[in-house]
């Protein structure tokens, strides 16, 4: 018998407990990754409005003022992801670690998050559309 199994559990459940923690940092990691690209496309987008009324004074006024609240919009939703992501990891590991550690439904914090960044699409696409 193997040392490294605590008494009363069993070899095949530890092993799935790892994997299951495995899955749930490559989880975190995917939901940086995904913040991070959020966070990048936020500043560049805010960047391209200021370097554009850098080349043309007349931008001046709601176009820059569009830019970065579109840009400021998508960093604070990948400040939101990486929040989300952490929270969620957190919990399962809580979960993990629990004796009697069963499945259970969750939030589906990435479909909130989806949703969440549909919401600033369609406004970026109002304003594209209408020309305001």
């Amino acid at each position: 018998m193997n040392d490294d199994v605590p008494p009363g559990s069993n070899l095949t459940n530890e092993l799935a407990r790892e994997r299951n923690r495995e899955a749930a940092d490559r989880t975190l990691l995917a939901w940086i990754r995904t913040s991070l690209a959020m966070i990048s496309l936020g500043f560049g987008i805010e960047r391209l409005g200021q370097a554009a009324l850098n080349l043309d004074d007349r931008l001046a006024g709601s176009a820059v003022f569009k830019t970065r609240a579109f840009g400021a919009a998508l960093v604070l939703l990948g400040i939101a992801a990486t929040l989300a992501g952490m929270w969620e990891h957190r919990r399962m590991l809580v979960a993990i670690a629990s004796d009697d550690y069963r499945y259970a439904n969750r939030p589906p914090i990435a479909r909130y998050m989806g949703g969440a960044l549909v919401c600033v699409g369609l406004a970026a696409m109002a304003v594209i559309l209408l020309g305001g």
